[in-house]
């Protein structure tokens, strides 16, 4: 028996702790009793400032500070009298932005602590100049319901790995749908929240879509106590329908975190946690990570390589190497419809002519969700003539269901080139090349056309 499911970690509302509250009630304390002995001379509304202190609890104490003409000399004095309570606090433990020799170091800061109504869960920062946010899709939606959760907030970490600076953020693209193993999210960053803010672009993470088996790989995210960024490290077992296998620990509050290799790359999502038990009863847990690739995939149905608006490959050539052979078009669908009675969705054709999606897998190669499906009258549509039915997109890999050869799909009207060799196969499209194969029925065969072989 497999039972699957997603680590998804109900929000807690940020604590308030008392002990913290009280010292920045001290700190503003002293603050006033120091700039009352500092206070010599002249005083006036000169070169004020603020400093803001801000606990791990997102509580923001606004301390005013007024110097009077001696400005440096009483600064010099009022930080030796505050510095031991900035280390006690915890108020100098901000985002660090510079480079480090360490490439998981400076990764780590693109992972941001997320939530989204009552779910909360990580994700990591892929487009630092626009903001984009990756996550999964049960972090950002319903569900149940199949809706997108309103707002959502996101946060980066102190040096502590505590969320620290937090900002709103809106959801712009979001799926979750478990027979096609697709549970991901985009998020953009909005408006800070407090008066504490990263200058952009923010810490961002590249993307790498090559690993292999035994690789090590390194899983982060806010499963700590107090919602503290932790990492758990492991290797690579397998690649299985979109999903990175590994014994990397993943708990719940890491969903949508950051899956990285040793290079500081990153290669997938923390999903879920499956446990495998046999007939004695002996459980085996294991954990899967999304592939980046599978995500990439999902985004360029929303346009010809769309995933390129928010992801930055570490090598974009190898990635885009496959392009060479594909004749990249759409299929020229004026409306997506279907009638009341029957479920099959068609493309209807402005030459008044009609294209059959024989399953959803065709379909959903083509199209992100059907959202953009018309209810037709069953008279009108059959005004229009049926041609054929049609085949997965173009970059597509398919076999048939019946014999094991693989090819990919290379234009709009399933032509297909064999992939000679699975040494190929991982050139243009990585070792987890076979968890991206589509089964093609042998009644719908007939609908593609075999060209040439791939070279190599």
């Amino acid at each position: 028996m497999r039972r699957a499911y997603g680590p998804v970690r109900g929000a807690k509302s940020a604590p308030r702790p008392r002990a913290i509250h009280m010292i920045g009630k001290i700190i503003a304390h002293l603050l006033r009793l120091s700039m009352g002995k500092m206070r010599r001379g002249p005083s006036g509304p000169l070169f004020p400032f603020r400093l803001v202190y801000a606990s791990p609890s997102r509580t923001v104490f606004p301390l005013n500070i007024r110097p009077g003409l001696s400005h440096t000399m009483r600064m010099h004095a009022f930080i030796r009298r505050l510095f031991p309570f900035l280390l006690l606090t915890g108020a100098w433990a901000v985002p660090v932005r510079a480079q480090s020799i360490d490439p998981l170091a400076d990764a780590k800061q693109a992972v941001v602590w997320v939530a989204c109504g009552t779910s909360q869960g990580s994700g990591t920062v892929i487009n630092g100049h626009e903001g984009y946010v990756l996550t999964n899709g049960h972090v950002a939606m319903d569900i149940h319901t199949g809706t997108i959760k309103p707002s959502c907030e996101v946060a980066f970490a102190d040096i502590s790995g505590r969320p620290q600076i937090y900002y709103r953020a809106s959801v712009i693209r979001a799926v979750f749908n478990e027979k096609l193993n697709q549970d991901f999210a985009m998020l953009q960053i909005g408006a800070p929240i407090g008066q504490t803010a990263l200058s952009r672009p923010y810490p961002s993470a590249v993307t790498y879509e090559f690993p292999f088996k035994g690789d090590r790989v390194h899983v982060y995210g806010y499963s700590g106590m107090r919602d503290r960024l932790l990492t758990h490290s492991g290797t690579i077992l397998d690649f299985v329908a979109g999903f990175i296998q590994t014994d990397a620990e993943v708990n719940p509050g890491d969903s949508g975190g950051a899956g990285f290799d040793d290079l500081g790359r990153l290669i997938g999502i923390p999903t879920r946690i499956v446990t495998l038990t046999d007939s004695q009863g002996n459980e085996t847990v294991y954990y899967e990570l999304v592939d980046i690739r599978a995500v990439m995939t999902w985004l360029d149905t929303f346009g010809f390589n769309e995933h390129d608006t928010y992801f930055t490959h570490a090598d974009p050539d190898r990635y885009h190497r496959s392009a060479v052979f594909i004749t990249q078009d759409n299929l020229g669908c004026s409306s997506l419809g279907r009638t009341h009675a029957v479920s099959s969705v068609y493309c209807i054709m402005v030459d008044g002519t009609r294209l059959a999606f024989p399953n959803d897998l065709t379909f959903f190669s083509w199209f992100p969700d059907f959202s953009d499906i018309r209810l037709y009258d069953a008279d009108a549509l059959a005004g229009y003539r049926l041609t054929r039915n049609a085949t997965f997109k173009p970059g597509t890999l398919v076999k048939l269901r019946t014999a094991p050869q693989v090819y990919v799909v290379v234009d709009v009207f399933g032509t297909l080139r064999w992939v000679p060799s699975e040494l190929r196969a991982t050139e243009l499209w990585g070792p987890a090349w076979a968890g991206l194969v589509r089964d093609v029925p042998d009644e719908f065969w007939i609908n593609y056309t075999i060209g040439q072989p791939l070279e190599g």
